[in-house]
């Protein structure tokens, strides 16, 4: 199932491809004194760091996986170093972290399902070089606690921001209160061109070497495919002309996406506020709150167990590669190589922590107590049951009296 951009893919996609096509120009670079070359991705660079209130964006091919590695070593992140992440996330979070050579260490999640402040303190170490908050399910992190504490230890924090870009924290756009964030353009995300990915940030010097980081090492060049200097090897993320078009489109369908959405959610919980004993997540902003997602609590995992299994979906534990205890890959520390850091490293001598089920029991009990009713997503991983984008106030509702009667015959 996709997400809600790719539920309006149409005319107008079309129509900004075909521009691209005609111009003959496909990838980013072009002469800048060629009308006919339109720099659709510096265009979209330049409107989505508008619109989110940053200074530098960056798009990237790829997708989040390869924005979170190229912003982690933006940072500087590699062998030896320690990066806290939730054991509840996608777990491109977790890879892009092992493949810079960095050793993950998983935190639990609190009641918001993100990361819970005093847990990343307390696996704070001499060798913690950043800090990874991720906004699962469209719901913004603690953000003033998570830079508190990040703060007061001088670790810069990456906002993953892949499942809550439109989403905003206080005011402030997700991915531009932190260090450095990151967004995620794939089929299931709140805009798509079926993959991509960017880095935003309000430093110029994380974004040079963001930049260069993408582009063969390459200091930023804005339209042409100029040999500007090169401050060390990098690789190639550029995203296309043609990807960009794609983005530019559904970009401009932004305040509908995330207006629908909220309008649904709100109906969904308005039809669950007479049952008994249900909980829902904390939202830190509830006026930021991207609406993707109505995750609730129920008393026991036996009770969720039995409503999710009722209604066609899952309970938030059963996940798979969305909660660490299902990622046997992490678990068993499996790489391509089976060499090198972080898991079989020779040029540090601390301790590699173990990955096992049941390691963060405050994420697991949570979890399995946990229902997340998709809002514009269904997504078989996280959210079977629920509504697409294009479900209009009838389907929420038969949505939320379905989910009501059923909570409620299982509660008695």
């Amino acid at each position: 199932m996709a997400g809600p951009g790719y539920e309006l893919i149409g005319a107008e996609e079309a129509a900004e491809v075909m521009e691209v096509l005609n111009s003959g120009f496909l990838s980013r670079y072009g002469p800048a004194d060629n009308p006919a070359f339109l720099a659709k991705v510096h265009h979209l660079e330049q409107e989505i760091a508008a619109l989110q209130g940053a200074k530098y964006a960056l798009a990237l091919s790829g997708g989040g996986s390869a924005a979170i590695w190229v912003a982690l070593v933006a940072l500087g992140v590699g062998s030896g170093d320690e990066v806290i992440v939730p054991g509840f996330t996608y777990v491109a979070s977790i890879s892009s972290i092992v493949f810079t050579g960095a050793t993950p260490i998983l935190a639990e999640v609190d009641d918001t399902f993100d990361l819970d402040p005093a847990d990343v303190e307390a696996k704070i170490t001499p060798r913690t070089k950043a800090i990874v908050v991720v906004h699962m399910l469209g719901g913004p992190a603690r953000m003033d606690e998570l830079k508190a504490v990040a703060d007061r230890h001088g670790i810069p924090i990456l906002e993953d921001s892949a499942q809550a870009f439109g989403a905003t924290y206080k005011g402030r756009g997700i991915g531009t209160i932190g260090t450095i964030g990151t967004y995620s353009f794939n089929e299931h995300k709140t805009i798509t061109a079926g993959d991509g990915g960017m880095v935003i940030t309000d430093d110029e010097n994380l974004y040079e070497r963001a930049f260069a980081i993408h582009d063969q090492g390459h200091a930023p060049s804005r339209l042409e495919a100029k040999y500007a200097p090169r401050p060390f090897l990098g690789l190639n993320f550029r995203m296309t002309e043609l990807t960009g078009a794609v983005l530019l489109a559904q970009l401009r369908k932004m305040d509908y996406i995330v207006s629908r959405l909220r309008a649904n959610k709100a109906i969904v919980k308005d039809m669950l506020m007479e049952v008994p004993d249900i909980g829902y997540r904390t939202l830190t902003d509830p006026d930021g709150d991207l609406a993707t997602h109505l995750v609730v609590t129920l008393p026991t995992a036996e009770i969720a167990s039995k409503v999710a299994a009722e209604v066609g979906s899952i309970t938030l534990n059963q996940s798979g590669w969305h909660v660490y205890s299902k990622m046997d890959h992490v678990l068993q520390r499996r790489t391509p190589t089976g060499k090198g850091c972080p898991f079989n490293c020779t040029c540090t001598t601390h301790p590699r922590p173990e990955y096992f089920a049941g390691m963060l029991p405050q994420t697991d009990a949570l979890l399995a107590r946990s229902i997340s009713i998709g809002i514009g997503i269904k997504d078989g991983n996280l959210a079977p049951f629920g509504l697409t984008l294009r479900d209009g106030e009838a389907e929420a509702r038969a949505c939320g009296r379905t989910f009501r009667d059923v909570v409620i015959r299982n509660l008695r």
